[in-house]
């Protein structure tokens, strides 16, 4: 199956904008592009954990988008310039992510180790985000 151009070019945006740039949490993981052209949408858990290979009993949380990124893209008043810098690519990353994709659903599936699922749907109808993992314990 031939990717379509647009996609193609969003994904290369997206790995562009989340090149080095790494999900803090309690441990920093890196953040993954991905693209899925054999799905139109994701509209359930159950179709994510499917989607993800997760056991199919596994939690799952939806988060709302700006929620989600909101610790990462609030600049705080001891923010060196390196902090500033890293919370507007992450705003760069939020607005790319809002720009191209539509119905876009925030899931943390698990608990502790976490794996998150920015999904959204392209304007050629293929399922395209971001993933990472965060720690919470």
């Amino acid at each position: 199956m031939q990717e379509n151009n647009s996609t193609s070019e969003l994904v290369t945006t997206l790995q562009a904008l989340t090149e080095n740039l790494m999900w803090m949490s309690e441990t920093d993981a890196p953040i993954q592009v991905f693209c899925w052209q054999d799905c139109s949408a994701i509209e359930t858990s159950e179709q994510l954990l499917e989607k993800t290979h997760h056991e199919a009993d596994t939690p799952v949380e939806g988060v709302e988008l700006e929620k989600f990124f909101e610790p990462v893209t609030t600049e705080q008043g001891w923010f060196g310039d390196e902090e500033r810098e890293t919370a507007a690519r992450y705003r760069s990353l939020l607005s790319a992510l809002k720009q191209h994709l539509n119905d876009i659903k925030v899931y943390r599936v698990g608990e502790v180790e976490i794996d998150v699922y920015v999904v959204g749907v392209s304007k050629t109808r293929t399922v395209v985000g971001i993933a990472t993992q965060i720690v919470e314990t």
